[in-house]
């Protein structure tokens, strides 16, 4: 036999060594495996499993949840009654106006969310554009109103103003013939500064006082002779120049005034002189006063042309501005139509449909509450309610004693106490018979105060078969399987298949040739065979991978 070389076996073996390593790497890649599972459309239940104890049947106590006045009595002491079956009821009208209202309130809710929803239609689009369109129209009519009235108030107050020189010129003759001819020979030196009477008073102060205001009343004729001749042209200046004529007028009617006083007192005069000077100075006098009186009115009808003026024109001002005001509105509504609705306006219509929907869910409970139900089958042992009477809440009325035999009395815990309530249905084993044999009952009654067991708060319930069973005995241990929610033809998967990450819910796809999509569901009802319904984020046959296998 030849003798092996000891390098070459050395080698060898190392060889081996690194080809074994390889061997199981290469198999634990190959053989590595998702296990999957596919979303299936099932239907699932949900359950509580809880035990208890059956006991013989016994009275239930029944009261209205809420306060108020009998009006209808349907079962008396000894009638036999059905499971639903009405016993008694108190007034509701209220109740009931309140919810048709809250109905009513509701239907407006959807109403406005399905128009929000919706958009604005062509139709009303066009209908808004009209409404610009008009708005424009009104608005040119309004401006033009304006210009036509402001042009009518410039032309009437023109009208006016273009007078004031006429009645200045005829206030002037006035003054002119007034002082200058009319009482001409009452005077000597009548256009100096040292005019005379030319009859003697016996009033001296008269006599002086006249003398004297004939000089400053030549001295306003000439001031008023200026002021007609250099009339200024604009309105403030024509208003200046007609209240300086006035001042310069009744300075003359003042001086004609004591000169009247003074021909009163003369002496020396023949009654004919004297009566002719009298009619002289009244008729200057009177002259005077009418040229005054002339330029009141004309003041007054200026002013009240211009307070006139500026009630049309800021009435007619008024008007464009709401019509300004229309046009604008008319525009954002037809912009607002074909922007379409802000998504929080969606939303904030949801909560008012949302509010709407709790409002009629509290006027029906409200109304459920307003008649008391038989939770059971069975027969009247107690009846005090009496038609008329005032019933406070919680005041035990009437009593049933049930038909059958035995009830099951039950803790749910306070983690399971929210899944179920009153006629949830329930199948039922006895330890003493096994699973084979399945018992059905329901649950009659809930207390809504809590019992302490063992450090942990429970809520009894009782429950009572549906059918009498001669293999049913007191004292028996039940194994209590409720029914408190069931969907048909949902998608499901499998509870253990999802992943929470960041508070959100999230399952991993097989997309196949060993790649993987990660993506957002929504689940929800949870069976108690742990599927548990997908909402939205999976399809029917898709699959999701459970673990990876090696």
């Amino acid at each position: 036999m030849p003798k092996i070389n000891k390098t070459y076996l050395i080698a060898g073996v190392v060889i081996l060594i690194i080809a074994a390593v390889w061997y199981n790497n290469s198999t634990k890649t190959q053989t590595a495996a998702y296990s999957t599972a596919t979303a299936e459309i099932k239907t699932i239940t949900q359950e509580v499993s809880v035990t208890g104890k059956i006991k013989p049947a016994n009275s239930i106590d029944l009261s209205f949840e809420r306060s108020g006045k009998i009006n209808n009595i349907y079962a008396e002491i000894g009638d036999k009654v059905k499971t639903g079956q009405s016993l008694a009821s108190i007034d509701n009208e209220e109740i009931l106006a309140n919810l048709s209202g809250a109905k009513a309130q509701l239907d407006g809710a959807n109403a406005k969310l399905d128009e929000l929803t919706r958009g604005a239609r062509p139709e009303e689009i066009k209908i808004s554009e009209t409404a610009v369109a008009n708005a424009q129209k009104s608005l040119a009519d309004q401006e033009t109103n304006l210009i036509n009235i402001q042009t009518t108030a410039d032309i009437n107050l023109a009208n006016l103003y273009g007078k004031a020189k006429d009645i200045l010129n005829d206030g002037y003759a006035k003054a002119y013939n007034s002082i200058n001819t009319q009482i001409a020979d009452l005077f000597f030196n009548a256009a100096t500064s040292n005019p005379l009477l030319t009859f003697t008073t016996t009033d001296s102060q008269a006599k002086t006082d006249s003398e004297t205001q004939r000089v400053m009343a030549g001295a306003s004729l000439k001031t008023l002779k200026s002021e007609t001749d250099n009339l200024p042209s604009d309105y403030p200046g024509i208003d200046n120049s007609l209240t300086a004529s006035k001042n310069q007028l009744i300075v003359m009617r003042d001086f004609l005034t004591r000169l009247s006083a003074a021909v009163n007192s003369a002496a020396g005069l023949t009654s004919t002189a004297l009566d002719t000077y009298k009619s002289s100075v009244n008729t200057a006098w009177t002259n005077i006063n009418t040229a005054i009186t002339n330029i009141n009115n004309q003041e007054q009808l200026i002013a009240s042309q211009k307070i006139s003026n500026k009630n049309s024109i800021d009435s007619a001002q008024k008007e464009v501005n709401d019509a300004q005001n229309a046009l604008r509105s008319a525009e954002d509504s037809l912009a607002l139509k074909k922007a379409g609705t802000a998504p929080e306006q969606i939303d904030a219509q949801k909560a008012q449909v949302k509010q709407a929907e709790a409002q009629i869910k509290n006027y029906e409970i409200q109304q459920n509450q307003s008649t008391i139900k038989s939770p059971i089958s069975g027969i009247v042992t107690k009846q005090e309610a009496k038609i008329g009477k005032n019933i406070s809440a919680n005041a035990i009325i009437i009593s049933v004693i049930s038909e059958a035999k035995f009830q099951i009395e039950t803790n749910i815990p306070e983690a399971d106490i929210a899944k179920i309530k009153i006629d949830d249905p329930a199948k039922i084993t006895l330890d003493a018979y096994g699973n084979d044999i399945i018992f059905e009952a329901k649950i009659i009654s809930i207390d809504p105060a809590e019992t302490i067991i063992e450090g942990v708060s429970t809520y009894k319930a009782t429950l009572e078969f549906t059918k009498e069973d001669d293999h049913i005995r007191s004292g028996m241990t039940a194994n209590i399987d409720i029914l408190t929610a069931k969907k048909e033809n949902i998608i499901a998967i499998p509870q253990r298949t999802i992943i929470t990450k960041d508070g959100q819910k999230l399952v991993l796809i097989d997309l196949g040739n060993g790649n993987q999509e990660e993506r957002k569901i929504e689940t929800g009802l949870r069976g108690s065979d742990g599927n548990i319904e997908i909402i939205s984020g999976l399809k029917a046959g898709e699959k999701v991978i459970i673990s990876v296998t090696e």
